[in-house]
């Protein structure tokens, strides 16, 4: 019988968007467990089980539903689930984009790491229409420092002949599918040649085959850019356009942009096709399998103490959130919140999600206030730039200041979130909740029992839900 963990025993959290994608990650793990009871309102289904040392929490996109929205609704479900998820894992296939530079082959990997001016994935068909044509906006986090690490180590490891990525595929041999003899040649065709007939190439020309020089592995990871999108790129022009004005990607998908402000993950895509006219199924299982091998190699480097160490997946999320608040001002938040789920057309659904994020921007305004108080502190001291503990002494031959800031201390609206009790600066306040315990809230909602520093927070909530 399978074990039943408790969802907190779970840190990484695994994304996929495709059954045959579900299907090979299933099959890496080293075992299965019984999916612990969650909130009726997650509407995602999970496989839980554990890889090495790590357990893992999988879902897959809603059957027919992909894209970046799709993708986001189910991660951040899971986050919410699995509050202890550290990091997610993007994992299944995608196009890949063959050039002179890097000899991308069908079955081969591509994995998201910052290049240029990318932080590994780039969100290609998001911007505006402009009189020089379209201007694509906005930027996308890069995968956290411990998935980077793992990357770095797993190429060195790669250089030593001692990767175990062929390993970990074999495991897929006993399902025919997902084997290198089913899936058929590797046959590239010239970008200008389009493809003829019907399901399969089998009417297509092959004197537009491209030569390429036979290679003695049979699979290969390669590191870079991946393009993300909401839709389908099947055209070998419109493909290399949009790689040369990028910098050059490695391949194109369809989910991971979905993820990146949500989810803090690294993206890995097995390569089934050229993203050209020619593309269909034929390579997705066996493109499926070398994905989830090496995403399986991923975390085989990172030690679970070194997991242990590091914050969750929720808490770096709040923390760039209210860096991107602090920097950009309140505005920055409708793009940073996560999207609406609008998978369901139920009345229901929609007053559900909107109280989520109607809880989540409340959450968010005690940063929004300490970034104000910070910024009228700095200009109640004037040029007085040197701040200092209010209970430190000043040195000798130097004279105090504070007579001189008593009145901007006095003004001043930090203070704790369970006495009230005023402070002069932040850390102050928050050094008086820590040695009092007033750091954590207490009072809930008497409805869903969701906690707050107040009773007065805790009945604006309760007012605006209509607990």
């Amino acid at each position: 019988m399978a074990r039943q963990l408790r969802r907190e025993d779970y840190t990484v959290g695994w994304v996929c968007a495709l059954p045959v994608e579900l299907a090979a990650a299933q099959e890496m793990l080293d075992e299965e467990h019984d999916t612990p009871q969650y909130d009726a309102h997650d509407t995602n289904l999970y496989t839980c089980g554990r890889v090495g040392e790590h357990n893992v929490v999988i879902a897959c996109l809603p059957e027919g539903q992909m894209g970046t929205n799709s993708a986001a609704a189910v991660a951040v479900q899971m986050k919410s689930t699995f509050s202890s998820t550290r990091f997610g894992l993007m994992v299944g296939i995608g196009g890949g984009v063959p050039s002179e530079e890097v000899d991308i082959r069908l079955g081969d990997v591509v994995v998201s790491k910052p290049h240029k001016t990318h932080g590994g994935v780039v969100r290609y068909d998001l911007g505006k229409t402009t009189p020089s044509g379209f201007e694509r906006t906005g930027a996308l986090n890069t995968p956290p420092t411990m998935l980077l690490n793992a990357v770095a180590n797993l190429r060195a490891r790669d250089m030593r002949g001692k990767g175990k990525l062929l390993e970990y595929l074999s495991k897929l041999n006993s399902l025919l599918d997902f084997t290198r003899e089913a899936a058929g040649l590797d046959a590239l065709y010239d970008a200008m040649y389009d493809h003829k007939g019907g399901a399969t190439c089998k009417q297509c020309d092959v004197s537009h085959l491209v030569a390429r020089t036979p290679r003695r592995q049979p699979v290969v990871v390669h590191y870079g850019t991946i393009a993300s999108g909401n839709q389908v790129m099947r055209s070998a022009a419109e493909r290399d356009r949009v790689s040369a004005e990028l910098g050059g990607v490695l391949c194109f998908e369809m989910e991971a942009a979905g993820l990146m402000h949500s989810f803090p993950c690294l993206v890995i895509r097995g390569i089934c096709d050229y993203a050209d006219s020619h593309k269909n199924k034929r390579w997705q299982p066996y493109a499926a399998g070398t994905a989830v091998a090496c995403a399986k190699e991923v975390l085989s480097v990172i030690p679970a103490a070194e997991m242990a160490k590091t914050h969750t997946a929720e808490r770096v999320t709040c923390e760039t959130i209210g860096l991107q608040e602090e920097i950009h001002g309140p505005s920055g938040e409708h793009a940073t919140a996560p999207p609406l789920d609008m998978r369901s057309n139920s009345l229901d659904q929609y007053k559900r999600n909107g109280r989520q994020l109607e809880d989540q921007t409340h959450d968010r305004k005690p940063r929004l206030e300490k970034a104000a108080n910070q910024h009228m502190e700095v200009k109640s001291h004037g040029s007085q730039l040197e701040f200092r503990n209010p209970d430190e002494k000043p040195k000798s031959g130097q004279a105090s200041n504070q007579p001189k800031t008593a009145a901007a201390h006095e003004s001043t609206n930090i203070f704790c979130k369970a006495c009230a009790k005023r402070f002069p600066t932040q850390s102050a306040a928050n050094e008086h909740m820590r040695a009092t315990g007033h750091g954590k809230p207490d009072i809930s909602c008497k409805t869903c029992a969701k906690k707050f520093y107040t009773q007065s927070a805790a009945n604006e909530h309760m007012t605006i839900v209509k607990h």
